[in-house]
């Protein structure tokens, strides 16, 4: 170990132990996790999973919730409702 770096990241407390509980179930810790991930990265030349955008950010989403919006600021077409159940 005299010839490796440390790495410090930072998250959210229940992401890392749901992380672990998987990679303790796979035989595996972050540090390894962490090292094969880079080495795909390294090798692979690209995120070695996925990564995309929210669909919530999505062209069409955004141009709809635009349009709600300039309603809502006219007065138009909005509703009311109870968010709570009567009792």
């Amino acid at each position: 170990m005299a010839n490796e770096t440390k790495v410090t990241a930072r998250m959210d407390p229940a992401l890392k132990s749901e992380a672990e509980m998987l990679l303790d179930d796979m035989g595996l810790n972050f540090s390894v996790w962490i090292t094969m991930a880079t080495k795909a990265l390294v090798n692979e030349k690209k995120i070695p999973f996925e990564v995309k955008a929210s669909p919530f950010y999505s062209d069409e989403n955004m141009k709809t919730l635009e349009e709600r919006f300039k309603k809502y600021k006219k007065g138009s077409a909005t509703s009311s409702h109870n968010l709570l159940e009567d009792k």
